[in-house]
């Protein structure tokens, strides 16, 4: 409240220079009389205040409109044209009333008086706008970078923790227990779980770079991801990925994949109660849904993984991912990206 009260009262002292400055140039001898001297800050703040919020709804509004980055030329242009028009009016309109109707000048010195003024405050419109239009660019591009920096940091911390669960002891120590048990009687799945295990791990080195990717390659290494989870758990776990055949939407990279791991390392796994996994497009999201059965007993989670994911998201398309849990199943619902990010 303190800085608001702060705020608005250097903006009518600056108003207040501002229009006692004006009224110097157009005739010196004015602010010498006390009485001329206050109903020039009368009219100063009368003018300039409604200007300045008028001003600042219209930039508000022109930005919503006419985005810096698809048309900078044209909001600058359609902004300023805008705010000179207003000031236009106002002064005319605030001038009748100050000058013809308090002051009692003739209609002919009223519009004299009016044009020089417009001729100054359009002239200081200008200047003005110009120095607001300079700091709301640069807090955009510096925004623009902050925010490009947290899109990176969160995309390796992301990577990181994907490439440190592919590579967790117990998966690993996992993956050849099968694949010992599997050489002497099932040579060719064998070859099959190792191809999966190193497209894996090429897909992760291939990837880390990279913002977003399309859903179809991502979708090749989810299957291969679950295709050695498959060969683990035999008919304990079932897969169903449903075929898109709408638009190509981009995905964060290893994000879906992290989904299908967190579904696995938390819930139960046996004949008689087999872990279903659903991924699927359901209205402009990509749904990742499994049936809970949580285990008693869970392995110690920091949650770093499903945070990345929605914070990325939130960056890079503006929408948070849904996260629901109910009594039967736990659901997250990924936004669709059609637009991949530069």
């Amino acid at each position: 409240m303190k800085k608001k009260i702060r705020y608005y009262a250097i903006v009518i002292l600056v108003l207040i220079f501002i229009g006692n400055l004006i009224s110097f140039i157009l005739n010196p001898s004015q602010i010498t009389v006390p009485r001329t001297w206050l109903i020039n800050c009368l009219f100063s703040v009368a003018l300039g205040f409604p200007m300045m919020k008028l001003s600042e709804f219209i930039i508000k509004k022109s930005g919503s409109r006419i985005k810096w980055e698809v048309n900078p030329g044209r909001r600058i242009a359609a902004t300023l044209g805008v705010v000179i028009l207003i000031a236009i009016i106002l002064t005319f309109l605030v001038n009748y009333i100050f000058i013809y109707n308090i002051k009692g000048v003739s209609f002919s010195e009223y519009i004299k008086t009016t044009l020089n003024l417009l001729i100054l405050q359009t002239v200081i419109v200008i200047y003005a706008f110009s120095l607001v239009t300079a700091i709301q660019f640069f807090r955009m591009w510096r925004d623009g970078l902050m925010k490009q920096e947290a899109l990176q940091r969160k995309a390796l911390e992301l990577q990181m923790e994907a490439l440190k669960n592919q590579v967790n002891p117990h998966f690993l120590f996992n993956s050849l227990n099968t694949l010992t048990t599997l050489v002497p009687h099932d040579p060719d799945m064998a070859v099959q779980m190792i191809m999966h295990l190193s497209d894996s791990y090429r897909y992760i080195l291939e990837q880390k770079d990279k913002k977003l990717v399309e859903w179809p390659v991502e979708r090749k290494f989810v299957e291969n991801y679950l295709g050695l989870q498959k060969v683990r758990f035999a008919n304990n776990i079932g897969i169903e990925i449903a075929d898109d055949s709408g638009p190509v939407f981009f995905v964060v990279p290893l994000a879906v994949q992290m989904l299908a791991e967190n579904a696995i390392k938390h819930n139960r796994i046996t004949a008689d109660e087999p872990l279903k996994i659903s991924i699927y497009t359901e209205g402009g999201y990509l749904v990742v849904k499994n049936n809970l059965q949580v285990r008693s007993t869970l392995e110690k989670t920091s949650n770093v993984g499903l945070e990345n994911i929605r914070e990325q998201y939130e960056i890079l398309s503006g929408k948070k991912p849904e996260v629901i849990r109910d009594e039967n199943y736990f659901t997250v619902k990924l936004p669709c990206i059609y637009k991949p990010v530069t």
